[in-house]
């Protein structure tokens, strides 16, 4: 197959997947928010501070976002890679930093918007993915506008569902925070890239992936290890993930030097 066939394949992939989950969502059912969603394992206080530890465990996050949106600014990549992987930086960055605040003052406007930040950082490196290898075009301003006003309708949406007494709807933001994920059925991660490596991206999602397991069994990571929770976890795994996107940009090299299209170029000229 062709490599611009392999593109829009990808492509088409991704936009039937993106469209079953929504159907699946609908026909699901609204995904509340439990009455005990703000209660976690590790509750203990530091000083007056409450919720200490998930507070501190937020915050790894933010440093990393910030390496990442230095490391980025000051690649070699092209406007239209470094745009969303600063956007998601950004996000990722202000994402901690509600997180924190979230956890020393618990509430559900501020979970939701910690939420919305994440789901928009999600949406703009699935842009920095496709960006780099299917178009670059969705690196564009015009793609980045349109990407963090879908975050801020999913919000929205969320917020005026939950103002009209329906309780509070998590599905248009979980719609979002699953795009990465989709990436790779799509088989968008398996194009060649000038800058990253398929590898790269899988880790990443493998990171986000355990995250998200720690977070599921909060209570038994915390018996298990007497001093952090699987919530605590889940922020130093989400912190790892930016990291490693961070060291990516860091260590960036140019398109002639980059893994995957020195791989797609042997096999081009040995077939």
């Amino acid at each position: 197959m062709s490599e611009p066939l392999s593109r829009r394949c990808a492509l088409t992939l991704l936009l039937a997947m993106a469209v079953a989950s929504m159907a699946g969502l609908l026909a699901w059912g609204p995904v509340l928010l439990a009455s005990d969603a703000h209660v976690y394992a590790d509750d203990r206080a530091l000083g007056g501070l409450s919720n200490a530890a998930n507070v501190l465990a937020s915050l790894p996050l933010l440093a990393a976002a910030l390496w990442g949106i230095v490391a980025t600014r000051a690649s070699r990549w092209g406007d239209e890679l470094r745009g969303p992987w600063v956007a998601f930086h950004f996000c990722a960055g202000a994402a901690a930093g509600v997180a924190a605040a979230y956890h020393a003052a618990p509430g559900d406007t501020s979970f939701v918007l910690a939420h919305a930040l994440s789901a928009a950082g999600f949406v703009f490196l699935s842009l920095g993915v496709l960006a780099e290898r299917v178009h670059p075009d969705f690196g564009s301003t015009r793609a980045l506008l349109g990407a963090g006003l879908l975050a801020v309708l999913a919000c929205a949406i969320v917020l005026a569902d939950a103002a009209l007494g329906h309780g509070i709807d998590m599905r248009p933001l979980m719609l979002l925070e699953w795009l990465p994920v989709l990436l790779i059925p799509a088989g968008a991660l398996w194009l060649p890239g000038a800058h990253t490596r398929s590898t790269d991206w899988i880790i990443m999602l493998v990171a986000y992936g355990i995250a998200k397991g720690f977070d599921a069994a909060d209570s038994a990571v915390l018996s298990a290890t007497g001093w952090i929770s699987g919530h605590g976890l889940m922020h130093l795994c989400l912190a790892a993930v930016a990291g490693w996107l961070a060291y990516c940009a860091s260590s960036a090299r140019s398109g002639a030097d980059a893994p995957d299209t020195r791989r797609q170029t042997s096999l081009n000229t040995s077939g």
